[in-house]
């Protein structure tokens, strides 16, 4: 019996876009599993929009490519957090200046 992941590369392409989806073509997908095969990568996608998903097996370059963007997409919400705390740290201080907040406002 053939392994599972050689069965899913004979249906697969070697650079499948493995950002968008093939249900319903949303950009909101993402890689659950992945599993490296020889000179190739079995990755298990999913749809955040419509919930379908699929096993593709792809090159290297291409693992490396998504990854890539993965790790920009990650560092990105990272300085955004960031600002976003920065910005919430600077208006809690202002009403501790103002005497808008005090102790009782955290009381159970």
């Amino acid at each position: 019996m053939m392994p599972w992941w050689r069965r899913a590369a004979r249906r697969s392409e070697p650079d499948a876009d493995l950002t968008s989806c093939t249900s319903c073509a949303s950009a909101h997908v993402i890689a659950g599993t992945w599993t490296k095969q020889d000179e190739s990568w079995w990755i298990q996608v999913r749809c955040g929009e419509c919930g379908a998903s699929r096993d593709v097996v792809v090159s290297d370059a291409a693992a490396q490519r998504y990854d890539r963007g993965m790790h920009a997409i990650a560092r990105a919400l990272d300085r955004l957090e960031r600002e976003a705390m920065a910005k919430d740290a600077e208006a809690f201080a202002t009403a501790l200046d103002l005497d808008l907040v005090d102790a009782d406002d955290f009381a159970c």
